[in-house]
This record gives structure tokens, C-alpha cells and sequence, in this order.
């Protein structure tokens, strides 16, 4: 829906997601599904919506002018997933156990493929917590913390932009509640309405 209540869009299929391009001023696609897999320890399917979201972004960067559309690549929060094992062998399936060739045995002796603990071998995959590993599901990894649905993280995000304003208003760490504002600046909406109407070149003045 475009700002004024009118506008075609045009739909665009990527992958099994699709992406509504309209004349709007912001247009919100959203990757949801990646968190209700990291809530249920689902390593493959956290990746394969983390591709769908990235076909889409690709799609979109396709269809704008990068001279004038601001893109905002971003998470409002992050999962329990991580990687385990620092002496992965290169080709290691990702889905698979930790594997470790012999030859790093001693320089990496405290990545062992088995736990020293219960002797038993771990995923490359783990998440901190969420439902423990079973044999009988497949997409689930092992977690340190038995939990029914796994929690999020606290570690900060990162925010990848591109097109105008990007390198000014994105740059180094901020809050979160900070980015829809900065939104808001560069595409001249509510309380900042007025500096497109002002500037003739409304995306490299910050002066209102």
C-alpha cells in the first residue's frame, strides 16, 4: 500500500516466500519464521528460512533504485544457535556430528569429537538451549539447557544498510528503538514530513 492509499505493487516470488515491491514509503518484509524455528532447536529450517529471506532481499535490491531507496537488513533480536567446535573439518556436513581429522588432533586436543563427559558426539550445530537433542527428530540439535521452547539471545545484532542516508545513520552501535526513527528521518515521514519539501535533495542534508 503506498503512503497515499493508492499505488500498483508488483509481486515477486522468491524462493517459497514472496514480496510485494509497491510505491510505498516503507515496506516492512519480514523473516519470522527463522525464530520459530530457533524456538524448536530446528537448525535446517533456521537456515533454510535464513535463505528465503536472503532471495527476497535480492529480489528487492533488483527492483530499486539504489540511488533512492534505503534498505534495512536487520534482526530485532538474537537465537540460541551457534557453532561448535573449532576444528570442523572443511566439507564437514552441517547437519552432521563434529567431525575432527587426526592430523589437528594436537594442536586442537580440547576439540574432541567425543564429550570427555559421557563420551557421546555432539552436533556441529548446537544451541545453548531449547529441547534437548533426540535421535528421533531429525532437525533437532543438542542444547547445554533443556528447555520446551528455546529462549533468545542477548548479544547485539548487526544492521546491514544500503542507499541513502545509509553511511550516516547507520554507522557504529545504537539502540534498538533507534532504527525506526532513523527510518522515519530518511524517508521523510511523520515529525520529519517537512524536510523533503524543504531540501530538493532531501537524502544528504541532515539540517531540518
Amino acid at each position: 500500500m503506498s503512503s497515499d492509499g493508492e499505488g500498483d505493487g508488483l509481486l515477486v516470488k522468491s524462493g517459497q516466500g514472496a514480496i510485494v515491491l509497491a510505491t510505498a514509503s516503507v515496506l516492512i518484509f519480514p523473516g519470522g519464521r527463522i525464530d520459530h524455528a530457533s524456538h524448536y532447536n530446528n537448525a535446517y529450517r533456521v537456515l533454510d528460512e535464513t535463505l528465503s529471506l536472503e532471495s527476497a532481499v535480492l529480489v528487492a535490491l533488483s527492483e530499486v533504485d539504489a540511488t533512492e531507496t534505503l534498505v534495512v537488513v536487520t534482526s530485532d533480536h538474537s537465537n540460541m544457535l551457534t557453532l561448535g567446535g573449532l576444528a570442523t573439518t572443511r566439507g564437514n556436513a552441517i547437519f552432521g556430528l563434529f567431525r575432527m581429522p587426526r592430523s589437528h588432533e594436537r594442536c586442537f586436543r580440547y576439540d574432541s569429537v567425543m564429550s570427555d563427559v559421557d563420551g557421546r558426539p555432539y552436533s556441529t550445530l548446537q544451541f545453548a538451549n531449547g529441547p534437548k537433542f533426540s535421535p528421533g527428530r531429525v532437525n533437532a540439535r543438542s542444547s547445554a539447557v533443556p528447555l520446551k521452547w528455546a529462549t533468545h539471545g542477548g548479544e547485539d545484532v548487526p544492521v546491514f544498510t544500503r542507499g541513502p542516508m545509509a553511511d550516516l545513520l547507520f554507522t557504529g552501535t545504537f539502540d534498538q528503538s533507534y532504527i525506526p526513527h532513523a527510518i522515519a528521518f530518511a524517508a521523510c515521514l511523520g515529525e520529519h514530513k517537512k524536510r523533503c519539501s524543504v531540501h530538493a535533495k532531501n537524502y544528504t542534508l541532515l539540517d531540518c
